[in-house]
């Protein structure tokens, strides 16, 4: 038998392959595109939820950076909290030299710094200076204020009991430019959901407490007068 090699065999499909052989349908057609329809949808689901958690982390991790100076400044300052403009001071402008910054800052870099420190990246606001995070108006409120606990003060980072159940940062809802929540006056949930972002992270806020953890929790289970819950007042917190 002479050698297969140099020659050229043509290969011819079965009779059964060549009638398998057929152009697409029209219901085949139409299926493919719904199915890709439904893969992209799919994708840019993820997409979504891939770009809201990592607002959700960066979030939480500006909060930690702002607890880190707000406890450097109470160690320089005989232990007392920063003021909000609640008593005259703002409490962000005040722990600023201890998130690295120093020296006179021109109006791009102050803007900067603002939005990348004291501003959510969830946080859409057309205002330049709006502030994202609130500080709790308990650790500054004096005897001409009324509040449950009184005449308890907590001025002071040591005055706090319960510093990992209390509240320090919240996140503000809306662009009122306070940065303090009157928390000392809500009387119900609902009062409470006028001032917290309530639903900036999946129907959640991101919080700050006094020891410095963070945690992304329901408004209802920081403030809820029916069932005794308060974190935001250091007499109450449980």
């Amino acid at each position: 038998m002479a050698p297969l090699s140099g020659r050229y065999i043509a290969w011819r499909s079965p009779p059964a392959a060549r009638r398998l052989r057929h152009a697409f349908t029209l219901v085949e057609l139409l299926s493919v595109i719904a199915i890709s329809g439904i893969l992209i949808a799919l994708g840019a689901l993820s997409i979504s939820r891939s770009l809201q958690k990592a607002q959700d982390l960066r979030c939480l991790e500006r909060l930690r950076s702002l607890g880190s100076g707000i406890r450097l400044y109470s160690q320089d300052n005989e232990a007392n909290f920063p003021r909000s403009i609640h008593t005259g001071g703002e409490w962000g402008i005040s722990i600023v030299p201890y998130l690295g910054y120093s020296g006179n800052l021109s109006e791009d870099e102050s803007l900067a710094l603002f939005n990348t420190a004291f501003r959510c990246p969830a946080h859409k606001s057309t205002n330049a200076y709006v502030w994202s995070y609130g500080i709790n108006v308990f650790f500054e409120l004096g005897s001409g204020d009324g509040y449950e606990g009184k005449p308890a003060t907590w001025h002071k980072l040591i005055n706090i009991e319960r510093p990992g159940k209390t509240i320090l940062l919240g996140e503000l809802k809306g662009s009122s430019g306070l940065d303090h929540f009157m928390c000392h006056q809500w009387a119900s949930t609902s009062t409470a959901k006028s001032a917290v972002a309530w639903d900036r992270h999946a129907k959640k806020s991101n919080y700050l407490f006094v020891d410095g953890h963070v945690e992304a929790l329901p408004v209802e289970a920081t403030f809820n007068p029916g069932a005794g819950l308060n974190l935001w007042n250091p007499s109450l917190a449980r």
